[in-house]
């Protein structure tokens, strides 16, 4: 198995209902496809450091998961790309994976 790291920015001007459904679906497409989260991290709203879309700050997020299907990562990237609320993302392929609380 595979291990990814995924952080993403989500716009400052959604609602706190909008924002969890956001998370939710990141969330549920990196499950349908074979993917299974180990970790994941709220960071809050944080200034960013340049303005994007004439947006100055986003709500960020972390999300640690691993998979055995070699397309989920692009699958994602699509995904995040084509979506208007996601103002910046990165999915990195991890060499070695970080411990985990649950002891992996």
């Amino acid at each position: 198995m595979r291990h990814y790291e995924l952080v993403f920015v989500l716009k400052p001007t959604l609602s706190e209902e909008e924002i969890k459904t956001r998370v939710q679906a990141i969330r549920d497409l990196i499950q349908q496809n074979q993917g299974e989260i180990y970790n994941e991290e709220n960071w809050g709203r944080r200034n960013l450091a340049y303005p994007i879309n004439k947006f100055n700050s986003g709500y960020y997020f972390l999300i640690n998961y691993k998979t055995g299907n070699s397309n989920l990562p692009a699958i994602l990237e699509y995904n995040l790309r084509i979506n208007e609320d996601v103002i910046r993302f990165l999915n990195m392929k991890l060499k070695t994976p970080k411990a985990t609380a649950k002891g992996e």
